[in-house]
């Protein structure tokens, strides 16, 4: 028993340790490892719709597969072409919004030559695995090369064991003068799967009879983007309509506004909750890859603010921010990440941030560490070549990665209504362990990591995209 104390106290002090040093390099951050050219802005891949569960996680990439016991939200670039990109888990498919993330944008030279194609159709079947949807499968439908400016049309089909869902994607980036140019993406959307904040736990909490809480989400946005220096800062607002409701499977129209226990779950007293935002960010990516970064950084201001209609009556306000730091050592890389956020007002729980996860304190599962109105979440990465001129198919280099993570919902876990987290006796606050590689391919990095929790718990983790 005394052992345990011990090495638990151990590996949190080596946590607290790696969260300071972070926010050490940080605060000395405008001198090193900057990228030299700015890396350009995509409209062809933007955030997926103020949808599935909240996450503090800057998402870059996306889950094509997750193996074991940890979650994504996920930046892509669709090509017919060569499908080249930052992951392609997008649209439905676990999504993470705080605070939004806007990937890189190709260059001009690469959209002109898009712009002589001809319209251009690919359909892309993906197998999928994730702790909170269990086994599924998403159909991607992309038309690119449309108009005079490369538009995008791209529908999402998603199904599988715990999931069912649609999103329809259109995409003007308007590149047709200059890197100045402005763009808009518009999105619709109607998902059903079982979401982080009601799941997990010491303690299991679900509806009446054991069945768990899907949220239903119906809606749409609108998102406008505009660089607005020429160091590359891209200001975005928006807005987002949704109707959510907490269902107890993919194919019923009951409503649930409680759990068995009697804690609410919405806001409304009918298990259906009307949610309008509008939505205001900043963004800045000085990165010189963004699929195999080794110096600059990127970071990340978003608030979202909620205005009250229908019969929850819902009113928030939501602040978040992520700083990423890559800083160059001989020929490795050392990464620091810091981001945080608080709500102010009445949130819904599904609404709230999770902490835990693949794209959070790897060795949890999504969500597994809490449900907050307020985090604060930091990671530490020392990334080292293996091979870096790798002669293989489809891939170019490989490298190795050790990494710590460490979450806290800052005691505000009771404040979330309906105390999701408390309730399910989340512990609030956890870090986590591990080692990884990654290899860069065509179809961008992809990462095995391996990951311990404070817990002990142990994760196998399979993504691609970049995580930062």
């Amino acid at each position: 028993m005394t052992a345990n104390i011990i090495l638990y106290k151990s590996l949190e002090a080596l946590a607290l340790l790696l969260g300071a040093t972070s926010a050490l390099f940080i605060t000395r951050l405008p001198a090193w490892g900057q990228g030299a050219e700015t890396t350009p802005f995509n409209l062809q891949s933007l955030d997926p719709p103020a949808g599935d569960h909240q996450s503090p996680s800057p998402q870059r990439g996306g889950v094509w597969g997750e193996v074991s016991s940890t979650n994504a939200p996920t930046q892509s670039s669709y090509s017919a072409a060569d499908l080249k990109g930052e992951g392609l888990e997008q649209g439905i498919s676990q999504q993470r919004q705080n605070p939004p993330t806007q990937p890189q944008r190709p260059e001009l030279e690469t959209i002109q030559e898009e712009l002589d194609e001809e319209p251009d159709f690919a359909i892309v079947p993906l197998p999928r695995y994730s702790s909170i949807k269990g086994i599924h499968g998403t159909l991607d439908l992309i038309l690119t090369n449309l108009g005079e400016n490369d538009q995008t049309l791209d529908l999402r089909l998603e199904g599988g064991e715990r999931t069912i869902g649609a999103t329809f994607r259109y995409t003007d980036p308007w590149l047709e003068s200059g890197p100045s140019d402005s763009g808009y993406q518009v999105r619709l959307f109607n998902t059903r799967s079982p979401e982080p904040q009601f799941l997990d736990g010491d303690r299991e909490v679900n509806l009446i009879h054991d069945h768990e809480a899907w949220v239903d989400r119906l809606g749409g946005s609108f998102s406008f983007y505009q660089p607005v220096t020429p160091t590359g800062v891209v200001l975005s607002a928006g807005a987002s309509y949704q109707r959510v409701a907490i269902r107890n499977s993919a194919f019923t129209s009951r409503l649930y506004s409680s759990d068995r226990l009697g804690n609410p779950l919405t806001l409304s007293e009918q298990g259906l909750d009307t949610l309008v935002t509008l939505n205001l960010g900043l963004f800045q990516d000085r990165r010189n890859s963004s699929e195999w970064p080794t110096q600059g950084y990127r970071f990340e201001l978003a608030t979202e603010q909620s205005i009250p209609v229908g019969s929850a009556d819902i009113l928030f306000n939501r602040l978040s921010a992520s700083f990423t730091q890559f800083v160059p050592f001989q020929n490795q890389t050392f990464v620091f990440n810091l981001q945080g956020g608080t709500i102010l007002g009445d949130v819904p729980p599904y609404q709230a941030f999770n902490l835990g996860g693949s794209d959070s304190v790897r060795g949890y599962q999504d969500g597994e560490i809490g449900t907050g109105k307020s985090y604060i979440q930091g990671t530490v990465e020392y990334r080292f070549p293996i091979i870096e001129d790798l002669n293989l198919p489809y891939s170019s280099a490989l490298s190795g990665t050790v990494f710590g993570d460490f979450a806290s919902d800052l005691g505000s876990g009771e404040s979330v209504f309906g105390e999701p987290g408390e309730v399910r006796n989340k512990p609030g606050n956890g870090f986590g362990l591990g080692l990884g590689v990654r290899l860069l391919t065509d179809f961008g990095p992809v990462r095995l990591e391996f990951a311990v929790s404070d817990q002990r718990d142990l994760s196998a983790i399979f993504k691609i995209g970049e995580r930062f």
